[in-house]
C-alpha cells in the first residue's frame, strides 16, 4: 500500500507540473498588477474617453489575464521617457524601436500609409518619391525620420500637425507627412480647407506601428503576454470589429 501510495502521489505531482508549465503566461502575470500604456490623445486611437482601437485592444488583450490597463496622455517624446523612466511600460505605437534600449512588440496594433500635404505651386509637378529628394518635410515630434523615406530629405519636427499646415499653407516648408486621418484632422484644426486646386495629397510610403517597451525581466513579460493575447483574439475573430468599427485597415498579423 506504501508503494501504491507513492506512486498515486508521484503522479498528481507530475500532472499538477504539466498543468503549470502549460500556463506560464498566467501563473508569471498574476505578478503584474496593472500596465500603463503612454502617448498623445490621436482621435480614433487614444480617444481621452477610453475610446479607440488601442485603448480598446490593450483592454481586450491583457483582459485575457485579468491585468487592467491605465493609459497618461503625453506627447510622444515625453511618453517615451516615461517607458525609459519605468514610469510607463508601454509606449503607443511606434514603427521603430527608438529611442535606446527601447524594443517593439512582435505584432503592430495599425499598419497603414502614410502621406505629405503640400501646395502645388511651391512643389510643381508630382514625380513621385523623386520630388521629396532634398526637400524638407515637417513631422511631428519623433514621427518620422530618413529611415522612412528612399530618397534623402529633410526632416524638421514641428510641435502640432496643425502648425505644418500652417506653414505649408504659407509656404514657409515644403511637405507635411502624416497618416491620412492625422493630415485631415490637422486640417480641420488648422481651419485651413482641402483645395484640391491650391493643395495636394500624396502616398509615399507604408509602415506598421508596433507597442514599444523597456527590455527588463516585466517589458519583456508584458511583451509576451501581447503577442500571445493579440495573435489568440485574431484567430478567434474577436479583432477585425474593433478596427471596422473606427474605420482603419485590418493589419496582417499572419506575416509577422
Amino acid at each position: 500500500m506504501k508503494n501504491v501510495k507513492h506512486h498515486i502521489s508521484h503522479a498528481a505531482f507530475l500532472t499538477a507540473l504539466v498543468g503549470l508549465l502549460l500556463i506560464p503566461a498566467a501563473v508569471q502575470a498574476t505578478e503584474i498588477k496593472e500596465i500603463i500604456t503612454a502617448s498623445p490623445s490621436w482621435k480614433t486611437y487614444t480617444n481621452r474617453d477610453g475610446t479607440g482601437i488601442y485603448h480598446e485592444i490593450l483592454q481586450k488583450v491583457f483582459t485575457l489575464y485579468g491585468i487592467p490597463v491605465r493609459h497618461i496622455y503625453s506627447k510622444s517624446g515625453r511618453a517615451e521617457q516615461l517607458v525609459l523612466k519605468g514610469e510607463a511600460d508601454m509606449m503607443t505605437c511606434k514603427d521603430t524601436p527608438r529611442p535606446s534600449p527601447l524594443v517593439l512588440a512582435r505584432y503592430p496594433l495599425y499598419e497603414n500609409d502614410f502621406y505629405v500635404f503640400f501646395k502645388k505651386d511651391r512643389i510643381g509637378e508630382w514625380k513621385n518619391i523623386e520630388s521629396l529628394r532634398g526637400k524638407e518635410i515637417l513631422c511631428q515630434p519623433s514621427y518620422y525620420n530618413q529611415k522612412n523615406f528612399t530618397v534623402p530629405v529633410v526632416i524638421k519636427e514641428i510641435q502640432t500637425g496643425a502648425q505644418a499646415v500652417e506653414m505649408i499653407r504659407l509656404e514657409r516648408s515644403d511637405f507635411y507627412v502624416d497618416d491620412m486621418s492625422l493630415i485631415k484632422q490637422s486640417l480641420k484644426e488648422a481651419d485651413t480647407p482641402y483645395n484640391r486646386e491650391q493643395f495636394d495629397i500624396r502616398k509615399v510610403g507604408r509602415r506598421s506601428y508596433h507597442p514599444l517597451v523597456k527590455p527588463t525581466k516585466k517589458g519583456l513579460k508584458i511583451i509576451e503576454m501581447y503577442n500571445e493575447g493579440l495573435m489568440q483574439l485574431h484567430k478567434a475573430g474577436e479583432l477585425k470589429p474593433i478596427y471596422d468599427k473606427w474605420g482603419h485597415q485590418y493589419p496582417d498579423f499572419d506575416k509577422y
